[in-house]
């Protein structure tokens, strides 16, 4: 009797409901610190604003825990790591049609388990890797790394005659 009396009190529910909106705070508050600066980690906000030039699905969300960025526009160079709803075998279709739309030749295709892309930018100057796998449950997770190409290095000026390496 003295239970029910404490569970149907005015208190009682009081203080479950504190405790309820209190937590959903705490969600809140930890899923928009979680998703990085701005828009960028919710699913359809389009490419953080440093971010130019290769191909994002619509939904995808950022991995701001595995993202480094340097640089900006369609120069920029680093990891990008996001996850999206869709098969890895979509994903796959997806990059290897649309990054040719940014202006990248494919150099190399792997696809399987964890699928593996190579492109080259149209300058030649940067060389994106993009590794897909699939997620446990459904969708698929993509690394896009974009770096500067070997060949895009500063040459040497011309050796004048006589001189040679050593």
């Amino acid at each position: 009797m003295m239970f029910t009396s404490l569970i149907n009190s005015p208190t009682r529910r009081a203080l479950a409901l504190v405790a309820i909106l209190g937590s959903m705070t705490a969600c809140s508050a930890w899923n928009s610190s979680a998703g990085g600066s701005g828009d960028a980690g919710k699913p359809g906000s389009g490419p953080p604003t440093q971010i130019a030039g290769v191909a994002l699905p619509d939904g995808y969300s950022l991995d701001s825990n595995r993202t480094i960025i340097l640089g900006e526009g369609d120069r920029w160079i680093g990891r990008l790591s996001y996850s999206v709803n869709s098969s890895a075998d979509a994903m796959f279709d997806f990059i290897r049609r649309e990054m040719a739309n940014y202006g990248w030749t494919e150099v190399a295709v792997v696809r399987a388990e964890a699928s593996q892309l190579t492109f080259l930018s149209g300058g030649g100057d940067r060389v994106a890797s993009v590794l897909i796998s699939r997620s446990t449950l459904y969708g698929s997770k993509v690394d896009m790394t974009v770096a500067p190409s070997t060949g895009s290095t500063v040459t040497s000026a011309p050796r004048a005659a006589g001189n040679r390496p050593r």
